[in-house]
């Protein structure tokens, strides 16, 4: 199986890249020939993971992609630290002024191209991705910049590139998995205050594990 881990930052990956001792191609990627794993550092936002997983990569030579990172809450029943399989996500503050008020792009007529792959504006992981993963708690996401600024309802995480990951790997028809983190609880914990190292060491501990238990 060859693999793809996508995440935003070097930060939440440098355990998995110091674990699996991956070398360093290029400013984007990291490659294990070992485990057959490369790894994809997009950056921060939809643009950005939409543009590095389109052009640093072939997608389409990866038979299963994992998209893992940090994330706030909108509840305090989710703890932090614990790890969750994002099964739906949404991009929740990409849209237009519409006569009712705001509307999501992808649910005007003007983005109708894209039914294919969203439904009513949201994306679901329909892919038979790997038993290993099927014990995760799942949770909807909505891919958005400040979740600060207004409650999602329909949401109960924030992922920031969420939505972004999964429209690429749907579009390739991939087997792909959404692995989310809590770092903290959105309007409640302070920045100061997030953890970020717990849930970094809890999901790098997964993947490592089901990486190492699938060496070819």
């Amino acid at each position: 199986m060859r693999l793809l881990l996508v995440c935003a930052t070097n930060i939440e990956a440098k355990q998995i890249i110091t674990e699996l001792e991956m070398r360093k191609v290029s400013d984007f990627l990291y490659a294990s020939e070992e485990f057959n794993t490369d790894l994809l550092i997009t950056g921060i936002g939809s643009v950005a993971t939409v543009f590095a997983m389109l052009s640093q990569r072939s997608i389409s030579m990866y038979d299963f992609l994992i998209n893992f990172g940090i994330s706030g809450s909108f509840s305090k029943n989710y703890k932090i630290g614990n790890l969750y399989n994002v099964t739906s996500d949404y991009f929740g503050d990409i849209g237009i002024n519409a006569e009712n008020g705001f509307k999501q792009v992808f649910k005007t007529e003007f983005n109708a191209a894209y039914s294919n792959l969203i439904n009513n504006g949201r994306l679901y992981n329909t892919s038979d991705f790997p038993p290993f993963f099927r014990d995760l708690d799942k949770l909807r996401g909505v891919t958005v910049s400040e979740p600060e600024r207004q409650y999602f309802q329909d949401a109960d995480i924030e992922t920031m590139e969420g939505s972004a990951f999964m429209l690429v790997a749907k579009y390739y028809k991939k087997m792909f998995v959404q692995i989310r983190g809590i770092s903290n609880i959105i309007g409640i914990t302070k920045r100061k205050d997030w953890d970020i190292n717990t849930p970094i060491h809890n999901y790098s501990n997964l993947i490592i594990d089901f990486i190492k238990k699938n060496k070819a």
